[in-house]
């Protein structure tokens, strides 16, 4: 099989769909690796490294597209990508593919591509590859809300771990999954006092043994996120429905209930966000007021340490690619549990009914938008 890893174009995007740790895994497998020039210099991987590792370097995104039977990505192609992609490819990325623009769609259904979603990917009830990037999103936080509380941030100008005499900083966690527990560790490890909130009682059950009573947990529902809004110093928005859009949790209206200048990390701004207020940001530009309220939404957070997040997305993906190129792969697509759950589009094929009722919706509303222009 023909991989190919091109550059990522996506502003602020300094991760690499593979690195040389990986392409010698491959090759060993006996496949060819393919990858575009500076593919990875951001991360501080050479292209001397890549050929190092068995890897052959190319000149151009449409020469390494042109060579790829897989192209791994790490986020979905651009615009200017779309003509790249080839007839029958397979493409795996963090796809998001609620949040795709309908031509992004279409140009995979009309050349009869199949999209695997690493986020959706599931096996015995956890993400192998969205895991890595909640684990590393989840220690970020600390860092991130210590730089937004500051003064000159914009901030309230609170110490995290507070001081001799004064209080630490409150820390409203929603969502106990993966990238809750480690921002809950992180911060908890500095002193703040933190908060836990989900809807799963066992979830919450499972944060009181592992942080023995030391953090507390409340059930997640409107009368208790109004309650824990009031007092946060930090929201972080980290709930999470595969193969949904986030819930919409914290309304507008609701921001009234917030200290001014308290700050929301809304992680879940690649499905869409938990904040009715909330817009994707870039990591030059990560931060936005609305009503006082300060939102940090930046989608690829965990680009802010590329060689870190890279190697551990590696690390997660090369065990189940050789897994997927055993045999058949469009079999294997189909019948195993880990890869049918992130396969929404197979051969041009829409498998998954929302995402196919999605499209439909969505590519009927653009050409009746048309028309009337």
């Amino acid at each position: 099989m023909n991989f190919g890893i091109p550059n990522e174009i996506m502003a602020d995007e300094h991760r690499v769909g593979l690195t040389p740790t990986g392409v010698v895994q491959l090759v060993k497998a006996g496949h060819c690796v393919f990858c575009e020039q500076n593919c990875c210099s951001s991360a501080g991987y050479s292209d001397g490294e890549y050929r190092e590792a068995g890897a052959q370097i190319v000149y151009s995104a449409e020469e390494t597209y042109g060579r790829a039977d897989v192209v791994l990505k790490i986020k979905s192609p651009r615009p200017e990508e779309y003509d790249y992609l080839k007839e029958g490819q397979i493409l795996a990325a963090f796809s998001h593919l609620f949040l795709s623009p309908i031509s992004l769609l279409t140009t995979y259904v009309e050349k009869k591509m199949t999209v695997l979603s690493y986020e959706e990917m599931v096996e015995n009830g956890q993400a192998p590859v969205l895991m890595p990037a909640s684990e590393i999103g989840g220690l970020m936080m600390p860092q991130i809300a210590s730089r937004y509380m500051e003064t000159e941030a914009g901030g309230r100008g609170k110490l995290l771990t507070g001081t001799a005499s004064v209080p630490s900083a409150t820390v409203s966690i929603i969502g106990a999954g993966v990238l809750g527990y480690h921002a809950a560790r992180s911060f908890h490890r500095l002193g703040a006092h933190v908060l836990i909130l989900d809807r799963n009682v066992r979830r919450l059950q499972q944060m009181e043994e592992a942080f023995g009573g030391e953090i507390n947990t409340m059930m997640m529902n409107e009368r208790n996120l109004r309650k824990v809004l009031s007092f946060s110093d930090v929201v972080i928005g980290a709930a999470h429905e595969p193969g949904r859009l986030a819930p919409k949790l914290i309304t507008r209206d609701m921001l009234k209930l917030m200290a001014p200048r308290s700050l929301i990390v809304d992680v879940a701004i690649d499905q869409g966000g938990i904040c009715e207020t909330s817009r994707p940001t870039t990591l030059r530009d990560p931060v936005f007021e609305v009503d006082g309220i300060l939102h940090y939404c930046v989608p690829n957070l965990t680009s802010n340490v590329a060689r870190t997040a890279s190697r551990a997305h590696t690390n997660a993906l090369v065990p189940l690619l050789l897994r997927l190129f055993e045999g058949d792969p469009y079999d294997t697509l189909l019948k195993d549990p880990v890869f049918s759950s992130g396969t929404y589009i197979l051969k041009g094929q829409i498998i998954k009914e929302e995402l196919a009722a999605f499209y439909e919706q969505n590519k009927q509303s653009l050409a009746s938008s048309q028309e009337v222009d």
